[in-house]
């Protein structure tokens, strides 16, 4: 990913999973993702991770603030 498509997907998550993710736990994070993935046989392997990592570094950050 370049920096330019890592930027986008950050933003992205900003806007559209961020403010729910805020209210949940990780572990509920984590189950939503699972069952995306699980839907979704197309995503290449490691994105639920991915995705994770960046909710919770997300999360984290704007919560500490």
């Amino acid at each position: 990913m370049t920096l330019e498509e890592e930027q986008i997907f950050i933003d992205k998550i900003k806007e559209t999973i961020l403010p729910i993710a805020i209210y949940l736990d990780d572990e509920s994070i984590k189950k939503i993702i699972k069952n995306v993935e699980e839907l979704n046989e197309t995503l290449p392997k490691g994105f639920g991770d991915m995705l994770f990592e960046e909710i919770i570094i997300l999360k984290y950050n704007r919560l500490g603030k």
